[in-house]
């Protein structure tokens, strides 16, 4: 077992995702135990309108960089990588400005036609995080493609730490569910602070070569990002926050808050392990690729790994979700815990999946992407329309659940294709030296 151990810790992809997950997993942890207390100082339609914000900036976070970000990784040099991060910059400034003057235009229509008056004065919010959120991104990635595992690990870390610590202190200050939101938005601040903080130590030299004609140049070279990388995320984003619009405009905020709660709650430790295994993961991959080795083995292997560390706590929670909620957050709760548990099959399949997701940009297969999750939405749709027409809200859990977990399993099926394919396709080298451990456990 000692043995074992020190040959993980010399292996670089296990470091890093333990360098990532080990801060992470502490801000994270605090996180979910705030929600302890949370869960008694707001209330269940508190939490909707919460979750209704944090639909609304997800959806404008995506259109703010018109994904410009996501190709940092893919230029061979650092000067075209940072213009890529400068053009997603400043589109998520002028986004920024222009959500601004739309919601001073018509912020009464957009809260009448979310369904609840309460969400219309934190519309005004909305443009203050997409662009911290659009600007946050940018700088993580380049973070990423820099191997400065630890600088994203502290960003997220504050960002969470602060987060919780003024959503519990304000509660009474901002009623309606305000304390939430302004945690968020100031988290999101500490958070972009740091990585700009690291950037301007190391790298504030590189704004000197930023250049209209290199931008424009990698908006040229990467214009599918825009054209399908971002349209395939506002799909895939406003598809999986759905449920929030729907059950907060024909069942009530109430309930919107429950399925949110209970969402959150299974899906927050997920995220962790997804998103540090997605950076580390990626970034090496991409490299691999670049430079002619195979990528199946890795990739296989690492579904295999995830299904395996999953599997027992999944069955656990799935099982015993109502009576954690009960015991952990009060009876008010224990409606979240059944609408997570009809969520674990799905939420599953995101844990296996949502790591490889990066491998349709690396290959050039945008299109595809973005017609798969039209395919997702067109079958989600209808699958929550059939519950709201029988007015039976466990019934649109239960279908948006179903077709989320076949549309998010035939995913993980193309992406194993693609890196297969990617292998057999191409000229690869023969050098494995970088493969992943046989055990990651």
């Amino acid at each position: 077992m000692i043995r074992r151990i020190r040959e993980l810790s010399k292996n670089e992809f296990v470091r890093n995702v333990f360098t990532l997950m080990s801060a992470t997993s502490v801000a994270q942890g605090i996180a979910i135990l705030i929600y302890l207390v949370l869960a008694k100082i707001y209330t269940t339609s508190e939490h909707g309108i919460f979750a209704l914000y944090l639909s609304i900036i997800a959806v404008t976070g995506i259109m703010a960089t018109g994904k410009y970000e996501s190709a940092v990784m893919m230029p061979g040099d650092d000067k075209s990588a940072f213009d890529l991060v400068s053009l997603g910059s400043i589109l998520t400034i002028f986004f920024s400005l222009l959500l601004l003057i739309l919601v001073a235009l018509f912020h009464e229509s957009f809260a009448l036609l979310l369904g609840d008056p309460m969400i219309e004065k934190w519309l005004w919010f909305v443009p203050l995080s997409t662009l911290m959120i659009g600007l946050f991104q940018s700088f993580s990635y380049w973070a990423n493609r820099n191997k400065r595992f630890g600088n994203m690990a502290v960003a997220n870390v504050g960002q969470s730490l602060t987060n919780s610590a003024i959503k519990v202190s304000t509660s009474k200050v901002f009623t309606g569910g305000g304390g939430l939101v302004v945690g968020s938005i100031l988290g999101q601040f500490i958070g972009l602070a740091l990585f700009v903080w690291d950037f301007l130590r190391k790298d504030a030299r590189k704004i000197r070569d930023v250049s209209l004609s290199g931008m424009l140049e990698m908006a040229k070279e990467y214009k599918f990002f825009p054209r399908f990388n971002m349209v395939h995320s506002l799909i895939n984003n406003f598809s999986g926050n759905l449920p929030i619009f729907v059950f907060a405009s024909r069942f009530g905020v109430g309930e919107a808050g429950l399925y949110s709660f209970g969402f959150m709650m299974i899906f927050r430790p997920v995220n962790l392990v997804t998103s540090s295994f997605t950076q580390v993961f990626s970034q090496r991959i991409i490299s691999n690729y670049n430079q002619g080795r195979r990528i199946y083995s890795d990739v296989s292997r690492l579904v295999i790994k995830l299904f395996q560390f999953g599997v027992l706590p999944f069955l656990i929670v799935g099982i015993a979700g109502p009576f954690i909620f009960n015991l952990f957050f009060g009876e008010t709760w224990i409606e979240a815990g059944k609408y997570m548990r009809i969520l674990i099959p799905w939420i599953f399949m995101v844990l296996v999946s949502s790591p490889l997701s990066f491998l349709p940009d690396m290959l050039k297969r945008q299109r595809m992407a973005m017609w798969l999750d039209v395919l997702k939405i067109a079958l989600r749709i209808p699958a929550l329309a059939i519950g709201v027409y029988y007015n039976n809200i466990y019934l649109a859990i239960v279908l948006f659940s179903l077709v989320s977990t076949l549309t998010v399993g035939y995913n993980l099926y193309w992406y194993l294709y693609l890196a297969k394919n990617a292998d057999i396709n191409r000229k690869v080298k023969v050098d494995e030296s970088v493969e992943l451990p046989e055990r990651i456990d």
